[in-house]
């Protein structure tokens, strides 16, 4: 029932907080113009979606471990890293920062995270953890970003993602990791209410970096299972569209001679358009991916070693099946495809 009424909270607070950012970012300019060919919105949208988002976050995680536990110990580390990464996005929706100090700042938000002694242990070197960690916490912070391209697309995978890290604190009885990702989920809820097509909102930067940081963050639980040690591969599972089109975009820009922090219609989604599928569609098909993955993530923490081998081999070959028929979609027309393809 206690983190039912977090769920709620956050809810509600992202339903009061969603369409007072959508007038501000209306009122002070602070809007997503189509100026670009990579925008393919008609008229503006106002961002600030994201900063609606981390404040229905906050204040119910701040309440809930005040009134549970008095401290904010066991959360200090996230709630810090998420503000730090949440004004950083702020920044580059107002001023658009460069690449190189977006860099910089998630960066710091991933030494910070090792400061707190919340990074990735199954290494006995701490150097090669550390490393680890920061690059887990840049790439996913990134990830997250990078799927950002369709109206629910990146709010549907991260609230279908933070109810799966739910899970498998709750299984490993980590009330600091239960605490965020179901505060997470309810305020993204709100969130999608507004940001469905046609979007009312946009998250920007703001809410995509925010929401990628918590991602990895979450994921940075310490036991998954002592059943099989292959499930500290869950994570990747559980953020497998992400991670999937980060690589992809990856390769097929370096392919074309283009830098990849560049953006370009190279994404899944696009893709699936170009196969065939409606944008909604699309959306849709990626979210529930991105369930199932997290259900088979949830499912290997219960096998035995040889079961949790062949489920993850079996959906690696998936994937790369998958990836050679996405990689082979023509995309020179995809312009005209999107504006039938509603």
């Amino acid at each position: 029932m206690t983190y039912l009424l977090i769920a709620v909270s956050a809810f509600l607070l992202g339903i009061l907080f969603v369409p007072l950012a959508a007038k501000a970012a209306a009122k002070t300019g602070i809007v997503d113009k189509p100026v670009t060919k990579l925008k393919k919105h008609k008229k503006p949208v106002p961002y600030l979606g994201g900063l609606a988002i981390y404040l229905a976050f906050i204040i119910p995680v701040v309440g809930a471990k005040l009134i549970m536990d008095g401290t904010l110990k066991g959360v200090i580390g996230i709630l810090a890293g998420a503000t730090i990464i949440m004004i950083l996005g702020l920044i580059d929706d107002v001023k658009n920062l460069s690449p190189y100090a977006k860099l910089a700042g998630q960066l710091i938000v991933a030494l910070l995270i090792i400061k707190v002694n919340m990074h990735i242990k199954f290494m006995d070197n701490n150097i090669f953890n550390w490393a680890l960690t920061v690059l887990w916490v840049v790439g996913i912070t990134n990830a997250m970003n990078i799927i950002d391209i369709m109206d629910g697309l990146a709010g549907g995978v991260a609230i279908v993602a933070s109810l799966a890290f739910f899970t498998v604190a709750f299984l490993a009885g980590r009330v600091n990791d239960m605490i965020p990702a179901i505060a997470l989920s309810g305020s993204l809820a709100a969130f999608l209410i507004y940001n469905r097509p046609p979007a009312k909102i946009y998250m920007g930067d703001a809410g995509s970096l925010f929401l990628g940081f918590m991602m990895a963050a979450l994921a940075l639980n310490e036991s998954y299972t002592r059943v099989n040690y292959i499930a500290v591969l869950s994570p990747l599972l559980i953020l497998g569209v992400p991670i999937f089109d980060t690589f992809l975009v990856m390769l097929v820009r370096m392919e074309k001679g283009i830098i990849p922090i560049y953006g370009s219609d190279d994404h899944l989604a696009q893709r699936l358009v170009m196969i065939g599928m409606t944008k909604g569609r699309a959306v849709l098909f990626l979210i529930t991916l991105t369930f199932i993955l997290s259900v088979l993530a949830i499912v290997s923490t219960f096998l035995e070693i040889a079961g949790a081998l062949v489920l993850y081999l079996g959906i690696a070959i998936a994937a790369i099946m998958f990836g050679m028929l996405v990689m082979s979609v023509d995309m020179k027309n995809y312009h005209k495809a999107h504006r039938r393809k509603k």
